[in-house]
């Protein structure tokens, strides 16, 4: 009896080492979303159910634009730039090439990250207390709001 309930608890610590090992897979999954000549992609890394990472790259054609119109892009820019580099966890960076913009955003999924942005209102929530993004859940919420999924 108790060779049984050594083998039966060794089994159950294998197994829960096992789960603890699940590695972080890069591009978990990748959302896009096209409206009015911007495309958005959101790339999400995981561990297991948990995301880890978004990145987040949106592509604006900046042909029609008039000069006081890409002004105010540029300010925007420099914005983000500000609020975003004060966030720990956060890489913003934003560059013009042939004719488009290119803005690309680096989350880094943790608990104090997270906070952040749900606090400045960058994250739209509805949990405040939210302490771990669910890639299946949020995934889902893509989909429902007109994302493509891949």
């Amino acid at each position: 009896m108790k060779k049984l309930v050594c083998i039966l608890a060794a089994s159950i610590f294998m197994c829960g080492l096992t789960a603890c090992s699940e590695e972080e897979v890069q591009n978990a999954a990748t959302a896009t979303y096209e409206q009015d000549g911007m495309i958005t992609k959101m790339i999400f890394d995981a561990k297991g159910d948990a995301v880890t990472k978004i990145t987040q790259e949106t592509t604006m054609d900046l042909a029609g634009f008039t000069e006081e119109q890409i002004a105010e892009i540029n300010s925007a820019v420099e914005m983000a730039e500000e609020n975003f580099g004060e966030i720990d966890g956060v890489e913003y960076s934003a560059e013009e090439k042939d004719g488009k913009l290119v803005e690309t955003i680096v989350m880094s999924a943790d608990k104090d990250t997270l906070s952040v942005m749900i606090d400045q209102g960058i994250l739209p929530v509805d949990n405040e207390e939210l302490t771990q993004l669910s890639l299946d859940a949020t995934v889902e919420n893509l989909e429902n709001s007109g994302w493509t999924v891949e």
